[in-house]
Parts: C-alpha cells; sequence; structure tokens
C-alpha cells in the first residue's frame, strides 16, 4: 500500500489514510464556505421545530456532512513558541507529531466545525496570538506562515485591525514571515505608490506604534520595487527612497491642510539627504499627483464586520446603551418581529413592532424612529438588549400567534422576550440563529474557563519544584464531546459579561428542510 506521504501515525492502515486524504481535500473548501451567507431555500431542522433551546442534538441528527479531525497537539506548533497568551506551551516547548495516531478519532459535523472556526476566529479578533493558536490547534491553518498568511488576507470575519497588529509584531521571526506573504499577495503591479498604499490599506488597519507601522511599509516598500520594476528606478536609492515615499504620504493623509510646497520640499529635502545611491531626483509632477489625489480622496483602510456594527450602534439611541462596537462581535441578522406583551392576550396587528439585532452573543431589540423612504438613515430607540450567554429560545403557537419564539435571558436575568414573525420562514431562520449563536456563546466561554485554568495551574506548577515531568495541556484547547457541546448553558453562570459581532444574512446555520413554508 503507498503510504509514504502519509504521517508516521496515519501508516498502520488504508481506512485511516482514505480519512485523512478526504480531511485534507476538503479543508480548503470547507474553510472558505464558513463564513459564506445563508441560501435563501436553508430552513430550520424539523426535529427541532416546535422545541427549540439551547441544548444540540446528537451529531446524528446534523444534516451537514462529517469532517474527521485529529486531536491536535499545539505544542507541535513551531510558531507558538514565543507567544506568551498560553504560557504551558512555552513551558513544554517544540515537540514533533507523535509516532502513533491518537487514542480515539475525533468526529465533527460541517456545522461543529464551522462553529470552531468562529470561535478561533473571535478569539484572534481580541487577541491574535490566542487565535493563532486555536487555529493551528483545530488545524484550520497549518504550522507554515504561508498557510497562516493565506488565512488572514481579506478573510471575511477577521478584524482588520488586529490583522495590522498581528502582521506589525515585532522581534519574532514568524510573524516577519507572516508579513512578507501576506504583502506579496497585494498585486501592485502598474499603480503608483499611493494608489498601490491605497489598494494595500484595504486589507488592514496600520497599527499606532510608529515602529510598527515602519515595518509594514518597508515590507511594502519592498513589494512595490518587485513588482515594478522599471518604476522604481525613476527614484534614488530604489525601495529605499519608495519607502520613505510612502511614509509620507501616509503622514499627508492625516494632515490634509498641509500646504503642497511644504510637503513637496519636504519629501525632495529627505531625497537628497540619500544622495549616495544612483538614481534621479523625484519627479516633481510625481509629487504634486500623489498630493492633489490624496487632497482629493483620503486614503481609508477597508470596511470590515466591525465597520458595520459601528453604523449600527451609531443609528441606535440610549442613554444606558452597551457598547457594541467590539473587535471580536460581529452582526449575525437582522430582522423586525413584533413584540408581544402578553402571550395570552390579543395585539392589534402591526402594534408593537421591533428591530432585531442579533449578533454573536447578544440581542439588542430596537424600535425605529424617522424612517422615511427618502432618506437612507434611520435611527432606533433601544428597547431591550441581553447577553446570549446562558439564554434560551422556544416556539410557540398560540391564538393569534401563530409564528410565536420567546427568548428567556440568563438567570438571574429579565423577564423573557417574546416575539411573532411575520411567517414561518422568518421564524424559523431566527430561531436558527439564535440557537446557533447561543451554542457559540457558550462553547467560547468554556474554552475561555479552560485557557484561564490551564494559566492557573501553570502559575501553580511554577511556585513549587516536584521535578515532575510537564503535562501536555494542549487536549484543553479541543472542544468536548460534540454531542454534550450545547449543554453549556445549563447551570452555567459567567463570571462577567463577555460582549462579543458579520454580514446582515451571515448564515450561521446551514441545513435545510422539506418542511412546509
Amino acid at each position: 500500500m503507498f503510504t509514504s506521504g502519509l504521517p508516521g501515525g496515519l501508516k498502520h492502515s488504508r481506512s485511516q489514510f482514505y480519512k485523512f486524504y478526504f480531511f485534507r481535500t476538503r479543508r480548503n473548501n470547507l474553510r472558505d464556505s464558513l463564513m459564506s451567507p445563508r441560501l435563501v431555500q436553508r430552513r430550520f431542522p424539523p426535529a427541532e421545530r416546535f422545541v427549540v433551546t439551547h441544548a444540540p442534538g446528537c451529531p446524528s441528527a446534523c444534516n451537514g456532512g462529517v469532517v474527521w479531525v485529529p486531536r491536535a497537539n499545539v505544542a507541535a506548533s513551531p510558531n507558538l513558541s514565543n507567544s506568551n497568551s498560553l504560557s504551558r506551551i512555552e513551558k513544554v516547548g517544540i515537540r514533533t507529531e507523535p509516532e502513533h495516531p491518537p487514542a480515539h478519532l475525533r468526529y465533527y459535523s460541517e456545522q461543529e466545525r464551522k462553529r470552531q472556526y468562529r470561535i478561533a476566529l473571535n478569539f484572534f479578533n481580541k487577541k491574535p496570538e490566542r487565535g493563532v493558536q486555536l487555529l493551528t490547534a483545530w488545524r484550520f491553518v497549518d504550522d507554515s506562515a504561508e498557510s497562516l498568511a493565506n488565512l488572514l488576507f481579506g478573510r471575511r470575519g477577521l478584524s482588520k485591525q488586529m490583522v495590522g497588529e498581528y502582521i506589525a509584531t515585532l522581534h519574532s521571526t514568524f510573524h516577519s514571515c507572516v508579513l512578507k506573504y501576506f504583502i506579496g499577495q497585494i498585486d501592485v503591479r502598474g499603480l503608483e505608490v499611493d494608489m498601490a498604499l491605497r489598494k494595500a490599506m484595504q486589507y488592514f488597519f496600520l497599527p499606532k506604534e510608529a515602529e510598527k507601522i515602519d515595518k509594514i511599509i518597508q515590507e511594502f516598500a519592498q513589494h512595490y520595487a518587485k513588482c515594478n520594476p522599471k518604476r522604481t528606478k525613476r527614484f534614488r536609492g530604489g525601495w529605499d527612497t519608495i519607502h520613505m515615499i510612502a511614509f509620507a504620504v501616509i503622514m499627508l493623509n492625516t494632515d490634509l491642510h498641509s500646504p503642497n510646497l511644504k510637503f513637496i520640499h519636504n519629501l525632495r529635502g529627505q531625497d537628497k539627504m540619500r544622495g549616495e545611491k544612483e538614481g534621479v531626483d523625484i519627479d516633481r509632477a510625481c509629487l504634486q499627483g500623489i498630493y492633489e489625489r490624496v487632497r482629493a480622496e483620503e486614503i481609508r483602510p477597508g470596511d470590515d464586520h466591525v465597520a458595520q456594527v459601528a453604523r449600527v450602534d451609531a443609528a441606535i439611541v440610549a442613554r444606558d446603551k452597551p457598547r457594541l462596537t467590539e473587535t471580536q462581535r460581529r452582526l449575525v441578522c437582522y430582522c423586525r418581529l413584533q413584540q408581544v406583551l402578553d402571550p395570552s392576550r390579543k395585539q392589534s396587528v402591526g402594534s408593537h413592532e421591533r428591530d432585531v439585532f442579533l449578533f454573536n452573543d447578544m440581542l439588542v431589540v430596537a424600535k425605529a424612529i424617522n424612517r422615511r423612504r427618502s432618506s437612507s438613515h434611520t435611527s432606533y430607540t433601544l428597547k431591550h438588549w441581553m447577553p446570549l450567554l446562558g439564554a434560551t429560545v422556544i416556539e410557540f403557537k398560540r391564538g393569534c400567534y401563530e409564528f410565536g419564539l420567546t427568548v428567556t435571558p440568563p438567570s438571574p436575568g429579565g423577564p423573557p422576550l417574546h416575539f411573532n414573525a411575520r411567517n414561518y420562514d422568518d421564524r424559523c431562520r431566527f430561531v436558527a440563529d439564535v440557537l446557533e449563536s447561543i451554542r457559540e456563546s457558550c462553547q467560547m466561554e468554556e474554552v475561555r474557563l479552560e485557557l484561564e485554568m490551564e494559566k492557573h495551574t501553570l502559575r501553580t506548577d511554577n511556585q513549587r519544584d516536584s521535578g515532575l515531568p510537564e503535562i501536555d495541556g494542549s487536549d484543553c484547547l479541543l472542544p468536548r464531546n460534540p454531542a454534550n457541546s450545547a449543554t453549556y448553558g445549563v447551570g452555567l453562570v459567567p463570571t462577567f459579561r463577555r460582549l462579543s459581532f458579520n454580514s446582515l444574512d451571515s448564515g450561521v446555520v446551514e441545513e435545510t428542510c422539506d418542511g412546509n413554508s
């Protein structure tokens, strides 16, 4: 049998080889679709049509395909040895893959793998180093810098601010390699320096530290010179001069009221100070064009899920409004429902209409004000909000409320919120999204608690010197049995409220059913 290309632990059986091959060939396609929009025909599973709580069903009831994932050993990742996010990894050091396969293979449905992916992105959007560790431990990326750069480049659901912070990490060879591969994917051929910089800024935010900014701009200048050798010859000093111009463009972008001649003379003066290298002076018309373009249009970073949440945050008006704009928060869906004050009493159709914003960790209920067809801007008054960690959702049908649903906040909390949807389709999709967001919040909290416990255990170990060998704690990064993964909300009391939101229709549930619409 041919097993020459397999890890040593997978050479024992032909069936394990085919499972390994199936996972490797599907991983890239699966990863690209993890944050894909929900299709119109997707429905809520029939098994959970009438009673839905935060407890998931058995994995066999899931409609998604089954993906085999071996248990990961985080300590085996070479790019993690310099991280201080998980101290135990530093203490254990770098290890190679075990010679024998794990004691048992882990099976996850496609929906559970998507949830893992979103959780890893949530951690990255708050603490990039920890998020990278989870992405590597859960086999969404390889241990190579190129694999990680491919995931970070233009990936939906990643905070561009945190991407910029991560690739600009100082004094790390691995992070420098990630930066090189990341910038290398930006096509800047045939563009002027300022236009190339404008295009590059669509994929990340510049950090606040000048040293980190300089590191990114230096790599950008080298990449630009490589892609545009003829244009580079026009500048004295080659890519070094391009580096200087790009940095000056950033400074100009922050001060649009600077006089034209001041900007040009400053650049020409800096260029003459580097006159040892062969070349020609910077063309005045080139500098003039850069200034005019930057003055006409500000160089702005591209939008991400944080910008989307910020727009929602700005539209909601309230004195006691919670802070919505967070790097780890994304908007899952938005819908319009009728709030039911008392399910036992009849309400007029159209009364108490509410706009409901579902985020990945909280639910916000608002009332629209100043809604005009001629205006694209709508303001909202905050009515209710609740965290999803420990919350429950059920469907009901009573009297005139044919498509009712109830969301109960975690205990202790406020009163439950009752709603009535316009049709069966709207209720199915909304309940499915709420249910999946609750599961995501609970599983993310469990991972966080396990990581905190690991750090606490390490502190205890550092205070004693027993001479006992260290125990690899990498398994703590993997979720428990998927069949029990949604029991996290039962009796779970968070130590504090963790507010953590992608597109208006992210499609966190990718299941279908043949129920009547």
